[in-house]
């Protein structure tokens, strides 16, 4: 990792966008480089990911009687829970996307939970023809969730678990 990159951490709940920036006058030289430091540049809460079924949906089991016999009340599944994951998805690829955009780095650092980060990733494939760089521009990524590791530890664990593209 060197002066000018970002490391981007994401779990469905937040996003946390880090640049890394020089911590002594030879790295700000050019001398050393990898003597950096993670600035928090932006973050992001994924509110939907926060919500709860029963605050959208007011049909709650038992709230109305059914003709059968078992008195469930349930007689439809919501896709509701899926639908709000998928738009939260689609929203930290969009995220990702934007902020490579922004900040143009030479390489960024990204960190997603294991079970969302291929459907994130192809997400973020799909915005290639509109971000082109987005996709190139990725060195390492790191299948975890780090969004409430120390900034201080995140080269060290990329350098050590980080796998390249």
């Amino acid at each position: 990792m060197k002066v000018g990159d970002i490391v981007i951490v994401a779990d469905l709940g937040e996003m946390k966008v880090y640049r890394a920036n020089p911590r002594d006058l030879e790295a700000e030289a050019g001398l050393k480089p990898q003597n950096i430091k993670l600035d928090l540049v932006n973050a992001v809460d994924y509110v939907e990911a926060h919500w709860k079924i029963q605050d959208i949906v007011t049909d709650k089991a038992g709230r109305f009687k059914s003709d059968a016999s078992t008195n469930t009340g349930i007689t439809e599944k919501h896709g509701i829970e899926q639908k709000m994951e998928n738009d939260v998805i689609k929203a930290i690829a969009e995220d990702i996307a934007r902020f490579v955009n922004e900040y143009n780095p030479p390489k960024y650092f990204l960190a997603l939970p294991e079970n969302i980060f291929k459907r994130v990733w192809s997400e973020v494939e799909a915005l290639k023809p509109k971000y082109p760089d987005v996709v190139n521009k990725m060195f390492r990524y790191v299948e975890e969730d780090l969004t409430k590791t120390d900034r201080k530890k995140l080269p060290d664990i990329f350098k050590e678990k980080g796998r390249h593209f």
